[in-house]
């Protein structure tokens, strides 16, 4: 035989809603914990690729500084 859906107190219910919001708090937390390494990631990404180039037009660190700072 099914059962029909218990209704909750509302103590039952303030404590569901807590839960709730502490699971999504530490799924938020989470997420931007994985979208800072992301954008860590693109940032070191980037900076090897341009070492690379850097380095395959045969100038070197201070030289493009200065060409960038003038």
């Amino acid at each position: 035989m099914a059962r029909g859906k218990r209704n909750l107190s509302l103590d039952e219910q303030l404590a569901k809603i807590t839960t709730e919001i502490e699971n999504m708090e530490n799924s938020l937390k989470e997420m931007k914990q994985a979208k800072k390494d992301l954008e860590e990631q693109i940032k070191m990404t980037r900076l090897v690729e341009l070492d690379e180039l850097i380095s395959s037009k045969g100038l070197t660190f201070e030289e493009v500084k200065e060409m960038l700072t003038k």
